[in-house]
């Protein structure tokens, strides 16, 4: 079901600097500055930008936060392996695709190790990578929504963020008018006071305030609660809640987010029915198996409560969602969809297969483990 186009979403986002910000570019420079920016070579000349990867992780970890502080135990932690972490409350925050690996039927025998090193082999894996028309669907699943949303390592994630390039950037204009350079000490720890050994002294160079940079974010085959982390981050980078790049706790990476209007599409033959009121997730496309086979909701859709017109343009059907003078589609949808994300998260349950019973662990020489 994944590998059709079901509905898609998607908007142009512009990232206003409110402070100085700064994404190392990670090479070192034999003259000039300790620390510069991430460039790029476009329309003729060479410019900062912000990597969609770097916003995407950014985006990702805010969202894990929220998730983690509604139920603390659906998430995971891309960064945490199952090695040493086999206590039922550590395993639940490891990685899904390191759990996924672990699962997956392999010709010689898995083993892994608990926080005392001693040695089990995995008597349980019910992944079959020869069929993968079984096996997706199960990963889909049985992964965390950050997963779910973002990608894994088993699979693609629903979102896709670009490079976020400068947006007035003019023809005469040079990328030198967006940079300053600062300078910064080391802080001796023990007095308090700036550093006096050599190498103590560095300097940076940032991306100045009121910058503007564009980026396009495209959410293809939805659930409805995806829909509505995505529009949490929306309303997040409006507040100017969520920081990018390098010195956060320095006042570096400040910004603040503002879109004019969010596109909801369907290909037309999935559409019966003009949808003026209501928006459809993936599951409302879904029969009922296939809607238990990946762990969507059944009938998934959100009653916006006010008609949106609906504007066919060749093999779509699309709803444009801005806020004007007579209609607040936008703040609408930001709001209600928010709502259903809320919702679904705090009651979302963590499957059994993910779980370290699932496994059927054995230590060497001794009974399973408990």
């Amino acid at each position: 079901m994944l590998k059709k186009l079901i509905n898609e979403c998607l908007f142009t986002l512009q990232l206003v600097t409110e402070g100085p910000l700064l994404i190392k570019s990670g090479y070192a420079t034999p003259h000039g500055s300790d620390m510069t920016p991430v460039l790029t070579y476009r329309n003729g000349q060479e410019q900062v930008y912000i990597p969609g990867t770097s916003l995407k992780g950014v985006f990702r970890s805010h969202i894990e936060k929220v998730i983690r502080s509604f139920n603390e135990e659906i998430v995971c932690l891309p960064y945490k392996k199952a090695d040493r972490n086999l206590d039922e409350k550590d395993y639940l925050q490891v990685f899904c695709g390191n759990r996924f690996e672990l699962r997956k039927k392999k010709e010689k025998e898995t083993t892994i190790e608990d926080r005392q090193g001693a040695k089990y082999r995995i008597a349980n894996q019910d992944l079959d990578p020869e069929n993968p028309e079984e096996m997706n669907p199960t990963v889909y699943k049985d992964s965390c929504p950050a997963c779910r949303l973002f990608g894994s390592t088993y699979f693609t994630g629903r979102i896709s963020i670009n490079d976020a390039y400068l947006s007035n950037l003019g023809e005469r204009q040079r990328m030198t008018q967006f940079i300053e350079t600062r300078d910064g000490v080391a802080i001796d720890r023990f007095t308090g006071g700036a550093a006096t050994e050599s190498g103590a002294l560095f300097n940076l160079d940032v991306v100045q305030a009121g910058v503007t940079f564009e980026t396009k974010i495209y959410l293809r085959n939805f659930e409805i609660w995806q829909l509505g982390a995505l529009m949490l981050l929306i309303k997040d980078i409006e507040d100017g809640i969520i920081q990018i790049g390098s010195g956060k706790s320095r006042g570096l990476g400040k910004v603040k987010g503002k879109i004019e209007s969010v596109t909801i599409q369907y290909l037309k033959p999935l559409v019966c029915n003009e949808l003026k009121k209501e928006i459809w997730g993936l599951g409302k496309f879904m029969s009922q198996s296939e809607s238990e086979d990946y762990g969507t909701i059944e009938n998934d859709l959100l009653n916006l409560g006010i008609e949106v017109p609906g504007i066919s343009e060749g093999i779509r059907w699309k709803q444009v969602f801005k806020d004007d003078n007579e209609h607040k589609s936008l703040s609408m949808l930001i709001e209600k969809a928010i709502a259903a994300f809320v919702e679904h998260i705090q009651n979302w349950p963590v499957p059994d297969r993910m779980k370290v019973q699932n496994l059927g662990l054995k230590k060497y020489g001794r009974d399973e483990l408990q």
